[in-house]
């Protein structure tokens, strides 16, 4: 495969994929950031699990960049790593967030729970990728990568913990008496329903250029607003709750 056998279509997912890990990368870093200021390790968890999260556009986009620069794309193995092995991180990552914010009193145990379970997905991930790697998934024409069924059960459940996690997290911020942090928890309810839309429309093999568009617009704004349900400016906060 080589660039001049890009189609639009798979032109425009790949550039559309860049922009959105771009951005991903940008308000992932920037929360991270933000613990320098507040020393709240809780910053580094969520803008990490974020930028862990986005990881599954990765491949897109790096294979665009590598077609578009070098008319060649990504190695298959790359891909299979790109496409999966940062989702165990993602969820430790942000396990230990929920732990924080919500049952501070057992986030040891929750972070513990974790690093067990989503840790030993990732060694066996590893191991299989070394020995077997079509126990993963299979690298499909047009650089297309199709998880086997312990890749893709694996990536539901994930979504479904994060989901669920971050739903408990949203409500509780929303329930609060504090406005500010009650606008923080409709952001962060936002920013998952806007994700878990995208995610689900993407991974459907659309070729229309509007409906590849739409679904990436829907995950740039997710970010935006994930950013906003945790660290939120103060003059945006008093417009809001000035008009409400």
């Amino acid at each position: 495969m080589s660039f001049e056998s890009v189609t639009i279509g798979e032109f425009t997912r790949g550039l559309m994929s860049l922009v959105f890990v771009v951005v991903s990368l940008i308000i992932g870093i920037k929360l991270m950031w933000k613990y320098f200021k507040y020393k709240e390790k809780t910053f580094i968890t969520v803008g990490l699990t974020w930028i862990f999260l986005s990881a599954s556009w990765w491949h897109s986009a790096f294979n665009m960049l590598s077609l578009l620069f070098f008319d060649t794309p990504l190695n298959e193995i790359l891909g299979l790593i790109l496409v999966n092995a940062f989702i165990a991180p993602a969820l430790i990552t942000w396990m230990y967030s929920f732990g924080n914010l919500i049952y501070n009193k057992y986030k040891k145990e929750i972070t513990i729970i974790s690093l067990v379970i989503f840790g030993g997905y990732e060694i066996l991930f590893f191991i299989l990728l070394i020995i077997q790697p079509d126990l993963i998934a299979t690298v499909l024409p047009g650089n297309i990568v199709q998880r086997t069924v312990l890749t893709f059960s694996f990536a539901i459940i994930s979504i479904i913990i994060a989901i669920v996690a971050g739903l408990i997290i949203s409500l509780e911020a929303i329930r609060t008496e504090n406005q500010k942090i009650k606008w923080k928890g409709r952001f962060l309810l936002l920013a998952f329903a806007l994700f878990t839309v995208g995610a689900l429309l993407d991974s459907a093999t659309w070729i229309g250029l509007g409906f590849i568009v739409f679904i990436r617009i829907l995950l740039i704004t997710s970010v935006i607003t994930y950013y906003l349900g945790f660290f939120l400016p103060e003059w945006l906060a008093n417009i809001l709750i000035h008009k409400e």
